[in-house]
């Protein structure tokens, strides 16, 4: 499993994020497909499993999450889909450094390795 830090790394790569954002795209579209049933439902029970352990954020995992924002608003210029995208990337951090094994947050990973919004 990877760890937050591996997560920094491949962020701190400007050619990551752009690789999923640096597209032409209907971002708020994409977000309305986010919030359909299936792919909420999931990310929220992701969300409460990681919050039940009690964990906190760390300084790196505070690090990706601004770093995710201000990446994805300077590429696309649109504050909400920045918030979501610092959202699953704190998510994700928070569950491979504590050593929560979910397959939605593997598939939210593999989503971003891909270049491919997750939705």
């Amino acid at each position: 499993m990877i760890s937050a830090n591996d997560i920094r790394t491949q962020i701190s790569d400007p050619r990551f994020l752009e690789a999923v954002f640096n597209k032409e795209a209907d971002w708020d579209a994409e977000l309305d497909a986010r919030d359909a049933d299936e792919f909420a439902d999931a990310w929220n029970a992701s969300y409460d499993k990681v919050n039940a352990t009690g964990v906190a954020e760390n300084q790196v995992i505070e690090e990706i999450r601004e770093s995710a924002y201000k990446q994805t608003y300077r590429i696309t210029q649109n504050p909400d889909l920045a918030g979501y995208v610092s959202d699953d990337f704190g998510l994700m951090a928070m569950a491979f450094e504590h050593k929560i094994d979910l397959a939605f947050i593997h598939t939210l990973w593999d989503s971003y390795v891909k270049g491919t919004f997750p939705r």
